[in-house]
């Protein structure tokens, strides 16, 4: 009779190869060997079952399903599969429909070479089968957040393969930073944003480019976030260009902005050197959306907000501060209007009658 002791080193080390859990390779050499005792026992139809005993003995049974009357009328029986209730019963009185009942089978002390290649082959879908539920669960843990990988290459879509460890996972042109430079060999930090289990393998999704990608570092960067005593209400991002994130606090003793900035501007200075030197905007949000339209629109100073109908905010400038409100290329009032989700229409304040070039920023779905 074939003992689960003699193969425990051979288990052993495929679990610490493919990072598995023993009794997870257990399961495939159990699954393993009921293909090859199928094979060589010529057992056509019907379901085998290896199972390990107390003392680390291999049984073999032929499993069948426990079928009730009203089921029949959906479906022929099966003899080879089923077994009616009523005969299943016999044998165990306890058992209900849709379990199994076991009829052991003559054990086996070895098994031909046939049959221990089709083990072979089993043992190895079953292992690669459970490496890659094991990878998807790993990373899909991680979706969401922030992951640690090494460039790998650039393909030639301009797509970046990044070396995760076990896996590669993939950054496409879109997710990049516009600007930014990926060396081979060059250990950097991604977000991942999707992991998908496909039939072609597990897909991890990266970005340096994605809206939240900012205030995931944040959450690792910044212990008062971590902690809850500080909270992320929005972001708006123009990747490699500049970022605006709104936050705040329900204790009066912490400043949420100070608090992301650092001492000295640290903290948030190291994250812009890490973006490519993106500029970040930390601004405080405000349930009166008056003034998180002010807050929002930084460095500019406004002189007056007017809330008109159709969620948009009319503000009035001084001149001095119109080039600041609108922002290069309309940035900021761009995010502006992004992260508060209100249309903001700027003006100046000694002509407020009158449309400003690029005064009007429409709101969009980041905030």
């Amino acid at each position: 009779m074939i003992n689960i002791k003699s193969f425990q080193n051979y288990l052993e080390k495929i679990a610490e190869e493919y990072n598995l859990p023993l009794n997870v390779v257990e399961e495939a050499f159990l699954s393993a060997l009921s293909a090859a005792y199928k094979r060589d026992q010529n057992i056509k139809e019907g379901l085998v079952k290896a199972k390990k005993t107390s003392t680390g003995e291999i049984k073999f049974y032929l499993a069948k399903t426990v079928v009730c009357e009203e089921e029949l009328k959906e479906k022929n029986f099966d003899e080879t599969k089923q077994i009616m209730l009523e005969e299943a019963k016999k044998i165990n009185p306890y058992v209900a429909c849709g379990e199994e009942i076991l009829f052991e089978l003559p054990s086996l002390d070895d098994f031909s070479r046939i049959g221990a290649q089709v083990a072979k082959q089993v043992i190895i879908q079953k292992i690669r089968e459970a490496e890659k539920e094991n990878l998807y669960e790993e990373f899909k843990a991680k979706e969401g957040k922030i992951i640690s990988g090494t460039i790998e290459k650039k393909d030639a879509n301009g797509n970046i393969l990044v070396n995760l460890g076990r896996i590669l996972g993939i950054m496409f042109k879109n997710e990049t930073i516009p600007g930014e430079n990926y060396k081979p060999g060059q250990r950097m930090r991604f977000y991942v944003y999707a992991v998908e289990n496909t039939p072609q393998g597990v897909k991890i999704f990266l970005s340096r480019a994605h809206p939240l990608f900012i205030p995931a570092i944040l959450l690792v960067e910044v212990p008062e976030i971590a902690e809850g005593l500080v909270e992320i209400k929005g972001v708006a991002r123009e990747p490699g260009v500049r970022s605006k994130i709104a936050v705040w606090s329900k204790s009066p003793n912490i400043d949420p902005i100070g608090a992301c900035i650092g001492a000295k501007g640290a903290r948030i200075i190291s994250i812009m050197n890490e973006l490519n030197n993106e500029k970040i905007d930390v601004v405080l949000w405000d349930e009166d959306p008056i003034k998180y339209v002010a807050n929002a629109l930084v460095p500019a100073k406004v002189l007056e907000i007017k809330q008109m109908p159709k969620r948009t905010m009319l503000v009035l400038v001084d001149e001095a501060n119109l080039p600041l409100a609108i922002g290069s290329k309309g940035q900021n009032i761009k995010l502006a209007a992004r992260l508060t989700g209100w249309k903001i229409d700027i003006r100046l304040a000694s002509k407020p009658e009158e449309l400003v070039e690029g005064g009007i920023a429409e709101p969009g779905s980041e905030n």
